[in-house]
């Protein structure tokens, strides 16, 4: 169960589980996905005030007891609990995982950024071919994880504390899409290998991949698969690997603008607390994409979770 900034989401696999799973793909065996979700948006007050409150502690524990209804009804009664930036950053952090941990009998892994890359990429990259070089972003809802290398191993990361949680705050003061875009440029400023910070306006990265495949995870991004496929092909849901095309974000961009000014956002197929965050969204993906010099991405739902059962996470 990832304890996300925006999402509690659990992930639940049934199947056969090799000791090394990273080198023995062929001998891992899914019978069963299941999935289910419960928007909390913490993130929200710690992006406001630094701290989370009391309501959304609340909130926090009630989603997460359901979670673990829901997992114990598919076998799996004692769930991994992995925690990220908000139990990372927030002021009152070890207030609240130590009321959590004993209120619900369960202890909390809280990652560091590091490792919410690390697993996130071998979650994202562990069914992609071998030989494969991997690019993926991780836009969340109060930091944003960029992780490359080639089949499953990680070459190396760039973290920024900047998700859609703070880009709404920015843009509800009154930043432009641009400023928000000049904040993300300093903070791959540091991140940027020597000399190689700009070419043409694109960022390279250290031990950045040539011609990587681009994937994108969290939840604004499959918000936007979501919305993409409906406005592109008529169809509802998320579809796994879905590809979508730097102009086409401006494309969307546009419809979302013409649904919100009029107020027919809750006509979109997502829940309430994604519909507030989509805008700031949209831009951070837009600015992420630019900066790199993304033509297309792939829009994944292997993730942290995945990578967390995969390397072990999973109850035997």
């Amino acid at each position: 169960m990832d304890l996300g900034s925006s999402n509690f989401r659990l992930l639940v696999l049934e199947g056969i589980f090799p000791g090394s799973v990273g080198e023995e793909e062929r001998a891992l065996e899914i019978r069963a996905v299941r999935e289910a979700t419960r928007y909390v948006g913490w993130g929200e007050d710690m992006a406001r005030s630094g701290s989370v409150s009391r309501e959304k502690t609340d909130l926090a524990g009630r989603a997460i007891r359901d979670l673990i209804a829901e997992a114990e009804k598919w076998g799996c009664p004692r769930p991994t609990l992995v925690a990220t930036n908000t139990l990372r950053e927030s002021n009152n952090a070890r207030e609240i995982k130590a009321g959590l941990e004993n209120t619900l009998c369960a202890s909390i892994r809280v990652l560091s950024q590091r490792e919410e890359a690390e697993l996130g990429y071998f979650g994202a990259s562990f069914f992609r071919p071998r030989d494969e070089s991997v690019l993926l972003i991780d836009a969340g809802g109060t930091s944003t994880e960029i992780s490359w290398g080639t089949g499953t191993s990680m070459a190396g990361c760039a973290l920024f504390s900047l998700g859609t949680h703070r880009v709404r705050r920015l843009l509800e003061r009154g930043s432009s899409a641009r400023c928000v875009s000049a904040l993300l440029s300093g903070c791959m400023e540091t991140c940027a290998a020597p000399g190689r910070a700009r070419e043409a306006g694109v960022y390279l990265l250290p031990s950045f991949p040539r011609n990587p495949t681009m994937l994108m995870t969290g939840g604004s991004a499959f918000s936007l698969a979501v919305l993409h496929r409906g406005m592109r092909e008529s169809a509802s849901g998320f579809e796994e690997m879905h590809s979508i095309a730097r102009e086409e974000l401006a494309f969307m961009a546009r419809r979302l603008r013409g649904l919100y000014g009029v107020g027919r956002e809750r006509s979109l197929p997502l829940d309430p607390g994604r519909i507030g965050l989509l805008p700031a969204g949209l831009v951070l993906l837009d600015a992420l994409v630019r900066r790199f010099g993304i033509e297309t991405f792939l829009v994944t739902a292997r993730d942290l979770r995945w990578g967390s059962v995969l390397t072990g996470g999973a109850s035997k």
